[in-house]
């Protein structure tokens, strides 16, 4: 192909690269919040694979449905590190504007439903732990219900700012002894409806920390088509990888969500690869994302053979689409006849180097939790 002509030359051929968890190297990334509609929840839903999971991505925001008291749902956040850079620490969600509130309301109605059979509004299942902890003044009661955001914090050390969604007469600040530990309700979560309320650290509910990545994986095995779609309906684009960066956040991606490989599959079976952007099907050998800006060749960028080879052993048409295998390597594709997974990218992400939209994604029966 004309693309493949232009390759530049002398690229060194990389080693099957080890998969292992590490923090990508990322500098951080400012989230910037898009209005969600139920068009896009829907879309959401469909992204996530199957009605089972245990993990919901945004832009913004991963929602982990297991229930765990405060302190481990901080942990684990703090521990969870991806696409936030060497550096960063994990953090629970801060939720400072109406339209994180939203978004963090929607991954729970997502998870869990509202008030299902046998439950009341105060069961775990009902809430989601969020960052934010009143650090001051805790005297196990408050008289004048006046909530003074001097006194809260959220876990990146800030305090609140006028946003708020508490409960009528909340934050009431109650103390409570149980096996002899004095407890203080002290922390906040958010129930299906966005309403705040103060609880005490012993409490299990699911929990959200703050996202600073870019790429959102869809689980379902669709065509390049369809995966197209299901990424714009999310308010995403298919994935693009534009440097070694990229590359390297996309492995550890993998890793974390997908676990290791199977090395007994074959090298092409569906669960190695997933689809990116990639595409030359406007004019052959003229290869762009689905953006429209121009796909180049990056340092450390590895086909599995002479590629794009444009075979056409298989259908009636050519390889025209672009898939990249967990481990990192790149092929040319069948954009009607094969189906796999796929990456989708916040779409600021892909032209500035900032986080927006809304897509989901799910993960289940994965090591994630095994910190």
């Amino acid at each position: 192909k004309q693309w493949y002509q232009r390759r530049v030359r002398g690229f060194p051929t990389m080693a099957s690269p080890v998969l292992v968890l590490l923090v990508a190297a990322l500098p951080f990334l400012v989230l910037v919040h898009a209005a969600v509609n139920i068009t896009q929840i829907r879309a959401l839903k469909t992204l996530s694979g199957e009605n089972n999971a245990n993990v919901f991505m945004t832009c913004n925001l991963i929602f982990f449905k297991n229930l765990v008291d405060y302190d481990m749902a901080e942990n684990k956040c703090r521990d969870f590190k991806y696409g936030m850079g060497y550096t960063y620490t994990g953090t629970l969600a801060t939720v400072n504007d109406e339209e994180k509130n939203t978004e963090i309301k929607t991954l729970l109605n997502l998870a869990y439903e509202k008030n299902s059979v046998g439950k009341n509004k105060w069961n775990a299942d009902q809430w989601v732990w969020t960052g934010l902890r009143k650090t001051k003044n805790n005297y196990g009661f408050s008289y004048t219900k006046v909530y003074n955001t001097s006194d809260w914090q959220w876990a990146t050390g800030e305090n609140p700012i006028d946003f708020h969604k508490w409960m009528n007469n909340m934050p009431d600040q109650r103390k409570q002894t149980k096996h002899g530990v004095v407890y203080y309700q002290n922390q906040m979560r958010i129930n299906h409806d966005g309403v705040w309320d103060d609880t005490f650290t012993y409490k299990e509910h699911p929990y959200a920390c703050d996202y600073k990545g870019k790429y959102i994986l869809g689980l379902n095995y669709v065509t390049w088509h369809h995966a197209k779609r299901e990424c714009n309906n999310a308010g995403l684009i298919l994935g693009k990888v534009l440097d070694g960066n990229d590359l390297n956040e996309l492995k550890r991606l993998f890793h974390v969500f997908l676990g290791a490989v199977n090395e007994t599959h074959a090298k092409f079976y569906k669960e190695n690869w997933l689809w990116l952007g990639g595409n030359d099907m406007d004019s052959e050998g003229d290869w762009h994302w689905t953006d429209g800006q121009p796909m180049n060749e990056f340092y450390g960028m590895e086909w599995t053979r002479y590629m794009p080879d444009n075979a056409e052993y298989i259908g009636t048409v050519g390889q025209n689409v672009l898939s990249i295998a967990r481990w990192g390597q790149f092929d040319d594709s069948f954009d009607h006849t094969r189906k796999r997974r796929f990456v989708c990218m916040c779409p600021q992400s892909a032209s500035e180097g900032t986080s927006t939209g809304m897509g989901i994604s799910a993960v289940y029966n994965s090591t994630l939790y095994n910190y």
